[in-house]
């Protein structure tokens, strides 16, 4: 839900705009802070964006279709979004 918060819109929106190529940095910066705090790392929206820039826009919009389609489909996957972050 804080990632809903944070973009303005509903989950399936996001997923549409990932399809649509309508995802801003700051959108993507919105949706990956919360999911890397949860997961433990105490990053500032700075940090993740920094985080984005470095793995590449590409593989950033990879990580966040990872993360909704775990959502949507309920998958069980808690804590390995840092993962993908950082293998990035």
């Amino acid at each position: 839900m804080r990632i809903e918060t944070n973009v303005g819109r509903g989950i399936l929106k996001i997923a549409q705009g990932l399809q649509d190529a309508e995802m801003s940095a700051a959108e993507m910066v919105s949706i990956l802070t919360p999911v890397l705090r949860s997961s433990g790392a105490d990053l500032k929206d700075r940090e993740v964006g920094n985080i984005i820039w470095d793995a590449g826009f590409a593989e950033g919009l990879r990580v966040i279709a990872e993360i909704i389609v775990s959502i949507i489909g309920g998958d069980d996957n808690e804590g390995n979004e840092l993962k993908a972050v950082k293998q990035a």
